[in-house]
């Protein structure tokens, strides 16, 4: 089981845990002089182009100190992906919640990631809010599992047979599928390509979180783009996929790269709901343009104030890189420019938006540029949420 806060966790059979950090309790950490946090990077293969990960040994996040913060902090910044290594227990949904909280201190609307939970069930007298592929953990309800399969029992006051529904390319994926004996011999694809965000209303968190509890075990699955290139790659089982913002920016050509340094897009009220009758592009950083998104009067009540438009490149503030950060299945309209005061050309033609997220989003997604992070058990893995994509296969 993974847990994320964006905070992810893998559990039986696959699963996963998001926790969407609020200001519910006091995230004060107690004080200490110095930190025993030690940071190390993590060497790539020759061929790989990814220059980002560091395992971290000597913080047990359970007992997390300031000090530790803000290493932990400092080194994220730096390095975008951190493996914490070694810890002596199971990180605690409450740590976690904690330890993610920090980043965003301020944010104190009903879950900054997504938005309040909707009510899922009830088992004796307790209620569990989330949706059946990431219901939210009772005794931290800004932790959500996602996966597949039997939640343990007594864990986390989850009702015994409580089953997290999986989540499956077939539901979101434009046909036609990976067929069901080609998935049993290891083939799959990337579900979506994305960073965290509601893209309405509520910011982006700074940081995700991942507890592994449970991994899936067995040989290397194989992922396919499905795109017509025939490009395929060989990744762990439960793998979480990343691409960094800073190299999807420096593989653009220069006349595509001035554009996005000087653009904006704007995303999608409602963004997952207007897109949850849609089918994703196979290689999963796309919507396909088939009109089958739901039309504005079949959604909840959009407040015009609260859409979301972002700079298509953001800056990390300790460190100053430049990232291509983009959510291409959310996006509905560009605000193009070539300069700082060039004329602004705006798009909303749905077919030409995701024609230009695919040409800015495709050169990074090869298999050199992926860091697909095997999860060992009882590791936490935390990464900067407005430096990276990622992706879970399915």
């Amino acid at each position: 089981m993974v847990v994320e806060a964006l905070t992810e966790v893998i559990a039986p059979e696959g699963v996963k845990a998001r926790l969407i950090a609020t200001k519910s309790t006091d995230i004060t950490l107690p004080h200490a002089e110095q930190t025993n946090g030690r940071v190390v990077p993590v060497q790539h293969a020759a061929e790989s182009k990814v220059d980002f990960g560091a395992e971290v040994y000597g913080i047990d996040l359970n007992r997390l100190t300031d000090a530790d913060f803000q290493l932990i902090s400092d080194a994220l910044h730096k390095h975008k992906v951190l493996i914490f290594k070694e810890q002596p227990e199971m990180l605690q949904p409450q740590q976690q919640y904690l330890l993610t909280a920090n980043f965003d201190p301020d944010e104190t609307t009903g879950g900054f990631a997504h938005g309040a939970d909707p009510f899922l069930t009830s088992h004796g007298g307790v209620n569990i809010y989330g949706i059946q592929s990431r219901p939210a953990i009772p005794v931290q309800p800004q932790v959500h599992i996602l996966g597949r399969g039997e939640v343990p029992e007594n864990h986390y006051q989850f009702p015994p047979g409580f089953k997290v529904k999986g989540i499956d390319h077939h539901a979101f994926h434009l046909p036609p599928h990976i067929p069901k004996e080609e998935r049993e011999k290891g083939a799959s694809r990337f579900y979506q390509w994305h960073w965290d965000g509601a893209l309405y209303n509520i910011p982006p968190p700074r940081v995700g979180c991942l507890l592994a509890v449970k991994t899936p075990k067995g040989p290397d699955v194989t992922v396919r783009w499905d795109d017509g290139t025939g490009t395929e790659m060989k990744i762990p089982p439960g793998a979480t996929a990343y691409v960094a913002g800073s190299r999807a920016l420096e593989v653009l050509d220069e006349e595509t790269r001035q554009i996005v340094l000087h653009s904006r897009i704007e995303y999608a009220p409602h963004a997952f709901k207007w897109m949850s009758t849609a089918h994703s592009a196979r290689l999963g950083h796309i919507l396909e343009t088939e009109g089958l998104e739901l039309p504005r009067e079949k959604l909840p009540p959009v407040d015009e104030t609260k859409i979301c438009i972002y700079p298509m490149v953001w800056t990390n503030p300790k460190t100053g890189e430049k990232s291509l950060q983009v959510h291409g299945q959310g996006a509905v309209k560009l605000y193009l420019r070539s300069s700082p005061d060039g004329e602004e050309k705006i798009v909303d033609d749905l077919k030409e938006v995701r024609d230009f997220m695919h040409r800015i989003m495709r050169p990074a997604i090869s298999p050199e540029n992926i860091y697909a992070h095997r999860h060992q058990e009882q590791d936490v893995v935390l990464w900067y949420n407005r430096a990276l994509w990622h992706s879970i296969v399915s």
